[in-house]
């Protein structure tokens, strides 16, 4: 669930202050009587590219749509134009109600950077996050060593002891030990699930969320209707006796269980590892390079081959066609469609296909909730210009 700060400083002050106050206290206290000088400099530098990498993330543009360039991009979606920004929004991209522009391949509004993360500055949020872990994992190992040595020389006499300590060390390894496994556990959680769902998946946060929409639109067999329907605007010369007829079909096996989710409905921008490492990171070779940036534009990205459309493919390969969401995502369902004829369910009942008008309207995209509470606008974006 999205944190909620009262104040949206706080979100800055937080990390800075876990920064400075486990850093500098541990070095000076702790690591600068029990470390070669050598160790202690390459501490420090990674507690610098800690400061450094925060800093890109929090002042780096996430990314504007190129005024007048975007209309040309939108993929046969023409709802996505954005009202505020006056323009077109590329695909991938949301209007955020904070930051209140277009955020290219938005991913969320972050309370910790008090910033957009999107094609413009990802890069830098995961740098950070990478010199955190590096930094935090160090530290705890350093201070793992020095309890060690410690407890090791608890029978010894002071003078002549092998190991010597005072008090503000002592406190000091109570205090921040625990704070450092903390730090390093939390973040190295959410570096996880950035790296699960952006390098892995090729799917920003808000693309994740929307695949579990249409996940339990699928099993509540409230989809495919939808889906198909958009095959038909799409590629309405496709509309053919044989396609409808595939279509019925396919239905029927909704309407069984008979049906795999993945075999209707394909994610276009999970390509291939490596694409989607460029097109999230930039290139893995300069992946701690304080100003490295995702490769590409922005406003256009590389698909799967499955997306491509071409002559002669089946309805279930059309289904796979489909611009993402599938469904249609900003235009909200209705029971009843723009031409005044009421969208139908597909059923079947005592072996028999039924058709018939759906009695209950679709829940709307901006309101719908996942298992964790999550809405669209939970993750910044702007509802009322989706």
């Amino acid at each position: 669930m999205p944190v909620q700060l009262k104040q949206p400083w706080h979100g800055i002050a937080i990390p800075c202050s876990l920064i400075f106050f486990i850093g500098y206290p541990a070095h000076w206290f702790i690591l600068r009587n029990s470390l070669s000088n050598k160790r202690q400099i390459i501490f420090q530098f990674c507690l610098t590219m800690i400061w450094i990498s925060y800093y890109m993330a929090i002042y780096t543009n996430p990314g504007k749509p190129p005024h007048g360039s975007a209309q040309q991009h939108t993929d046969g979606d023409m709802n996505r134009y954005c009202a505020k920004c006056n323009g077109f929004k590329p695909e991938r991209s949301h209007h955020c109600k904070t930051c209140q522009q277009c955020v290219l391949m938005m991913d969320h509004h972050c309370p910790w950077t008090m910033n957009c993360l999107g094609f413009g500055n990802f890069p830098q949020f995961m740098r950070f996050l990478i010199w955190v872990i590096i930094t935090t994992s160090q530290l705890f190992w350093y201070l793992l060593l020095r309890i060690a040595a410690i407890w090791q020389a608890r029978n010894m006499p002071i003078k002549g002891g092998v190991v010597s300590t005072t008090t503000k060390e002592l406190v000091s390894l109570v205090v921040l030990t625990p704070m450092d496994l903390f730090v390093l556990f939390t973040i190295t959680a959410l570096f996880v699930r950035c790296v699960t769902n952006q390098v892995i998946g090729g799917m920003t946060q808000i693309e994740s969320w929307e695949m579990e929409r249409l996940q339990n639109m699928f099993y509540s067999k409230k989809l495919l209707p939808i889906m198909i329907e958009r095959v038909w605007e799409k590629f309405p010369h496709e509309q053919t006796p044989e396609h409808e007829l595939e279509a019925e079909k396919l239905l029927e096996m909704n309407e069984q269980g008979l049906l795999k989710f993945s075999s209707v409905v394909n994610f276009p921008y999970d390509v291939d590892l490596l694409t989607n490492i460029h097109q999230s990171l930039g290139s893995p070779m300069l992946l701690l390079w304080p100003f490295s940036t995702a490769q590409g534009n922005g406003v256009t990205f590389q698909k799967n081959d499955i997306s491509t459309y071409e002559d002669n493919l089946s309805i279930s390969d059309l289904l796979l066609c489909l611009s993402w969401p599938p469904d249609g995502g900003r235009r909200i369902p209705h029971p009843q469609r723009e031409d005044g004829a009421h969208m139908i369910d597909q059923t079947v009942e005592d072996g028999e296909f039924m058709i018939r008008k759906r009695n209950s309207p679709i829940e709307s995209r901006t309101t719908w909730e996942n298992q964790w509470g999550e809405t669209l606008e939970g993750f910044g974006v702007d509802p009322m210009n989706e």
